[in-house]
């Protein structure tokens, strides 16, 4: 979580600094969404560490500006964010593509997708490598007959009526891995 925070808290200030004179602590407290006094604890360990400098625009103004040392902590925070996710998401399409497999070996001929998720892009990838059928849908009632059904993390209770199509919840699926 601090480690998270603070690449927000840099990406937020690097961001606004090129765009506004003044950056406050309440304005950075607002757009990292966290208390002030949280943003407060965050500027001083990033300020400690060498990561930012405060500027005083007026009398009663500052603005948070990083260092070149904050740019590549930025940076290098970045690129270990980008590594972590890029894993996690071939670790979901392995997953994915095998419930594909299984589901396409099974006499299905299309993937469904109901509901938005993320990471629609895999199912119809898995689709596409497969090549079977792809839907998305945003209502159940709209899944053609002999279609495997993922259902979105995004939909928050069961759906009773994919009883009759073969289904996996995504929800479900990534319990655990993220």
């Amino acid at each position: 979580m601090k480690h998270d925070s603070e690449l927000l808290l840099l990406t937020t200030i690097h961001e606004r600094s090129g765009k506004q004179k003044e950056i406050s602590q309440r304005d950075l407290s607002r757009a990292i969404n966290m208390s002030l006094g949280m943003t407060n604890v965050l500027v001083k360990r990033l300020t400690l560490k060498g990561f930012i400098i405060m500027k005083k625009v007026s009398p009663r103004n500052v603005t948070y500006v990083l260092t070149p040392d904050g740019m590549n902590e930025l940076a290098k925070r970045t690129y270990r964010y980008l590594k972590r996710t890029m894993k996690q998401v071939v670790i979901y399409k392995e997953k994915i593509l095998s419930i594909a497999q299984s589901a396409h070996a099974s006499g299905c001929t299309s993937l469904t997708l109901v509901g938005e998720s993320d990471i629609a892009f895999i199912v119809e990838y898995a689709a596409r490598h497969l090549e079977m059928g792809f839907q998305h849908c945003i209502e159940n009632d709209q899944v053609p007959d002999g279609s495997f059904v993922f259902v979105s993390e995004a939909i928050p209770d069961k759906i009773d009526t994919l009883c009759e199509q073969e289904s996996i919840y995504i929800r479900e699926l990534f319990m655990g891995d993220v």
